[in-house]
Parts: C-alpha cells; structure tokens; sequence
C-alpha cells in the first residue's frame, strides 16, 4: 500500500474510519511502530516548548522555568503505552477484537495530527496570542472525536454514543487511579484540611 501522509491527514478529518482501517492494514513491524512512537512524542516535545517559548515571549507573562523536553517525552510515551493498553483491554472487555499494537499505532497517529495542529498553533500564536486558547479547546475537540472513530475501527464497534461513553469513563477512571496511585506513592501531596478556629 503506497503511503500518503498528506492525504491520510487531511482525510484523518473527514474519512477517520477509513484511514485507521489503511494504518492498521500496514502490518508494520512491531518494532517500527514503536519508533515511530518515540519519534512523534519527541517532535512533539519539541515542538511543545517551543509553543512556550514563543507564548512566554508574546504575551510577558512569567510562567517559570521551562518544562524539560526530556520530561515531557518520558511522561507522552508513558501516556500512549498506557493508552495502547486501555483502549486495546477496555474494548476487547467490551467484545471488541482490537489488538495492543494496533491500539498504539492508532494513538500514536493521532498523536501526529495534533502536532501538526500545534504547528498551526504555534503561527497563529505570533500574530493573534488569544488563539491560543480557542486552539487548544480545538485539538481537545480533535483528540476525542480521533479517539472515538479509531477505537470504533479498532474493535469493530458500530455506536459511537457508546463508545464515547467508554472512552470518556476509561479516561475518568485511569485519572483516579493514578490520582490514588500518585498520593500513594508521595509523588503528590494531598493539601492538608484547616485546622478548626
């Protein structure tokens, strides 16, 4: 199958079901997904502290110390291994057929498209700083909607109002359990209740 990153992006918005079902119908090598991982996130970072760099600077605003890209790239891979792993065992639990290293190569192609909607972020940013923010809500708006077609092709599901449902509980119940597991851990401290006057 002749590869065509242009027209998968552009119909990534229109025919999302189809490129997903053209991605998966690579059989890339397992290892070759996984690069192609690392290589997104850490453009991706890249890119992410740049967006920083250049809001910092436009808008004068003090946000501290810049996030390492490093951290940044450890904590997106961690987040995409672990979501392989959701959508692949929340969906099979659920009936669906859809493997591991499917689930991650989907994610990480979504991954892709919201970098290059950060690179577009990025512009705008110099010339309109308030784009930022209707931008960021967009590419929230993106994810879910990606998140939902590729998790239908996937496993073969035909309701997206169900899937939706799904992925929203997945996503609200990994938060708490990392939320537990962080407390747990020291990682976060848990703010300490007033004392009584």
């Amino acid at each position: 199958m002749q590869v065509d990153l242009k027209d998968w992006l552009m119909r990534s918005f229109t025919e999302p079901r189809a490129v997903a079902r053209e991605l998966m119908a690579l059989n890339l090598p397992n290892e070759t997904r996984f690069q192609a991982m690392v290589l997104v996130v850490v453009m991706s970072a890249i890119l992410g502290t740049l967006a920083q760099m250049v809001f910092t600077v436009i808008t004068k605003l003090d946000l501290g110390e810049l996030t390492s890209p490093l951290m940044v790239v450890g904590l997106q891979a961690s987040l995409l291994l672990y979501g392989a792993f959701a959508m692949s065992f929340v969906g099979q639990r659920a009936g669906g057929s859809g493997s591991y290293s499917d689930a991650l190569l989907l994610l990480t192609w979504i991954e892709f498209v919201l970098m290059i909607g950060q690179v577009i972020q990025v512009v705008l940013m110099v010339f309109f700083p308030i784009s930022a923010t209707i931008m960021s809500l967009l590419l929230v708006g993106l994810m879910f909607y990606l998140l939902v077609q590729f998790t239908m092709e996937l496993h073969g599901f035909t309701n997206p109002l169900a899937v939706a449902v799904g992925v929203i509980l997945t996503f609200l119940g990994s938060a708490l359990i990392a939320g537990i597991v962080l407390v747990s851990t020291g990682l976060v401290q848990m703010p300490a209740a007033p004392m009584p006057s």
